[in-house]
């Protein structure tokens, strides 16, 4: 399937938006942002394990077999190569110039995914048989769901483990102790495929210790929603209900120049060797916490030692998956008759231009047309890091009571 969106003003994101098991158990951590800098970034290992769970890492052996679009410009080599690049794909006039994304080709590959699954300490109802799979969005890794600093504010896991639920979270391909991949290639269509083989382990038990599980709900953050809906449009099969955070389907909400701009690309490599340098250079990050906040949080909604915070767990991303992110977008879900909950921050910088206001609910609810039931919330205050805002527990309950509300 090739994702397709002919909105975008952007020429460039119009074209193809589109083992072992160590156990731990829980233990409080510190929690000063200095010493959460850098830890657990590369190591299955996770720097943080909720008092409330206990937790396992994997390495999850998966072979890929899916298509992509295939690199159709030059590879650039050092910065200055990578900036004649953006400022040509940024132009208003590209003639002549060929678009970086061309026909779709087959990749293929044996890689292993990191994985972390926490069930509660204490049982509730049964609930711990429904596992929620989160797959992370573009900068963080898997500890987006886990955050070590301030976990009573900012850790996913640490509240759905209160509410009954177990979760199963995971480095994306090419981040954190994940196997890494060609910054060329790495896509939305690997990430979709990646998650679809991961929810169908999960619903069979594999990697969830001693549960089975009887539900399974997938959750994604912005560019791991949009593979979060790419892969339950295709096979609705893999989850029971699904969650997209900081997402938008209204792509005229989604200022593609703009972003490229914004992010300040850079090659990873360079930018920090010591964490970075086994990427290649279609890997990218932004250069500075001043960055982070232009596209991911909005003043008075965030504390400044957060936004420090998540720029020293940040990872890195490949240019394709920035060109291909919400690829997805228009992409019908007519299949999907279970339940769907959208939330996105009143703010969102990314998905949204800073305003949800005419964007949100349209065309999500004809894409979503069969969902029972299909909820779409705005998160006041919020831009785009939702787990990272002030009032980041807000959304969390969110999630939880639409899950529970459901049967789910």
């Amino acid at each position: 399937m090739v994702f397709l969106n002919s909105k975008l003003a952007v020429g460039i994101m119009a074209t193809y938006m589109l083992a072992a098991a160590a156990t731990k158990e829980g233990q409080e951590n510190g929690t000063d942002a200095e010493g959460c800098i850098g830890k657990g970034q590369n190591a299955l290992a996770s720097a943080y394990y909720p008092p409330n769970g206990v937790c396992s890492d994997f390495y999850v052996p998966l072979s890929l077999d899916y298509e992509g679009p295939e690199w159709n410009a030059s590879r650039w080599n050092n910065a200055f190569e990578l900036q004649d690049f953006l400022s040509t794909a940024t132009a208003s006039a590209r003639a002549g110039y060929p678009l970086p994304l061309g026909p779709m080709k087959r990749f293929q590959g044996n890689y292993e995914i990191a994985a972390t699954f926490c069930t509660p300490r204490t049982p509730k109802d049964g609930k711990e048989k429904t596992v929620i799979v989160a797959t992370h969005g573009i900068g963080p890794g898997r500890e987006h769901w886990n955050s070590p600093y301030r976990p009573d504010e900012f850790n996913f896991v640490k509240h759905s483990l209160s509410k009954g639920y177990s979760v199963f979270f995971y480095d994306r391909l090419g981040c954190g102790a994940s196997s890494r991949l060609d910054g060329f290639e790495a896509s939305v269509f690997t990430a979709k495929t990646v998650l679809q083989q991961l929810a169908s382990l999960v619903r069979k038990g594999k990697y969830t210790g001693k549960i089975k599980a009887e539900k399974v709900a997938v959750i994604g953050f912005s560019f791991g929603s949009y593979a979060t809906h790419a892969a339950v449009a295709e096979k609705p099969e893999i989850a029971d209900a699904v969650i997209m955070t900081g997402i938008g389907f209204n792509t005229t909400g989604i200022n593609g120049n703009g972003l490229l701009r914004s992010f300040v690309p850079r090659i990873a490599a360079l930018e920090n060797p010591s964490l970075f340098g086994d990427r290649n250079p279609g890997y990218l990050t932004w250069p500075s916490v001043y960055d982070l906040v232009m596209n991911y949080f909005k003043a008075p909604n965030f504390d400044q030692d957060v936004a420090l915070y998540t720029e020293s767990a940040k990872q890195p991303f490949s240019i394709v998956e920035f060109l291909t992110f919400a690829g997805p977008a228009e992409v019908s879900a007519d299949k999907w008759d279970k339940p769907a909950l959208h939330i996105t921050g009143e703010l969102d910088y990314i998905v949204a231009d800073g305003t949800t206001k005419g964007v949100i609910d349209h065309p999500a609810r004809e894409i979503y047309k069969n969902a029972k039931p299909l909820q779409i919330s705005v998160h006041p205050g919020a831009s785009h890091h939702l787990n990272f805002a002030r009032n980041a527990t807000g959304a969390f309950e969110v999630i939880t009571s639409f899950l529970s509300q459901n049967g789910v």
